[in-house]
């Protein structure tokens, strides 16, 4: 799938935009996944299934004339002008893993924040980016065991930090060199595509752009009221060029595009989905937040602290 996952989807999809915030889902998620009041004040990452799942980084491809479908544009552009409005988002979500080889379905449910930079200063010639975090708390194995397990994701200037409490292990790994212009959560140009705050342009520059079928219902029960997009990685991009990743379909609110999910599609079978559930934008980060887009130190008696 992509990306130690959860950094993985999470980061990777989640269309938002604008000053619309706090939209109910229509089905609701376990009250468990809403996450737990105490939690640990540190995470780490691991070098696991999930975290090798973020790997998509692209090339510059030719330029493309735009989708012809008037419906696709008007996604497109009500995205973009929301997008440019972006300060905050901050969602529960469900993500879900399917290996295709084993016909078998991970879910982990969790919360996922993203945090637009403050503007720099003109001429400064200091590049900001975007900062976001993932934390999973809890996981339904396979099997159906519910097991409590507390995994935490973070991105603070170009270094992804992967933080695993159960085995105390801490992986950073830098994913854009310092003082670099490139946006690690850019779709189609870093590790971590999150089309939370995506822009036309570059969704158009790396990405065929087509209406995305219908929301399955192993995602969502009632897809009534929401639209989507189909993104196919254009030709001369690495993410085409690695040929693993040969689609994601994006799907959100009519009127208010506010989040609905993501899939991505590999070339093996497997997938990755992800449920947002009562997506906020523009309605500021809570202190726990705020907490988990910190990326803490640990203790290195304690934890495994490894660097990539």
């Amino acid at each position: 799938m992509v990306l130690r996952q959860a950094a993985n989807l999470v980061f990777v999809l989640s269309l938002a935009t604008g000053p619309a915030f706090a939209h109910q889902a229509a089905n609701q998620v376990d009250d468990d996944a809403a996450g737990s009041e105490s939690l640990p004040p540190c995470c780490t990452p691991a070098g696991g299934p999930l975290a090798a799942r973020i790997a998509a980084v692209a090339s510059d491809p030719e330029e493309v004339a735009p989708p012809s479908d008037p419906a696709v544009m008007a996604l497109l552009n009500a995205i973009d002008a929301q997008s440019a409005s972006l300060q905050d988002f901050s969602s529960r979500v469900r993500m879900d893993s399917y290996d295709d080889l084993a016909d078998e379905t991970e879910k982990r449910f969790g919360r996922v924040y993203l945090v637009m930079p403050p503007p720099a200063e003109p001429d400064s010639g200091t590049t900001r980016h975007r900062r976001a975090a993932i934390v999973f708390e809890r996981s339904i194995e396979p099997s159906g065991r519910a097991r409590e397990r507390l995994e935490h994701f973070v991105l603070v200037d170009g270094v992804l930090s992967d933080y695993d409490h159960e085995a105390k292990r801490l992986v950073r790994r830098r994913v854009v060199d310092p003082g670099a212009r490139r946006d690690p959560l850019r779709l189609g140009e870093g590790p971590i595509p999150l089309p939370i705050g995506q822009r036309k342009e570059d969704i158009l520059k790396y990405f065929d752009v087509t209406t995305a079928p219908p929301v399955p219902p192993r995602v969502l029960k009632d897809s009534e009221g929401v639209v989507g997009l189909h993104l196919v990685p254009r030709p001369g991009t690495e993410m085409a060029d690695a040929r693993k990743i040969i689609g994601i379909d994006l799907w959100v609110r009519k009127g208010t595009h506010l989040p609905v999910a993501v899939e991505l599609h590999e070339r093996d079978g497997d997938r990755t989905s992800v449920r947002f559930f009562d997506p906020s934008i523009n309605a500021g980060v809570n202190d726990e937040g705020r907490r988990w887009l910190n990326a803490p130190d640990v203790d290195p008696k304690v934890w495994r602290i490894e660097s990539k």
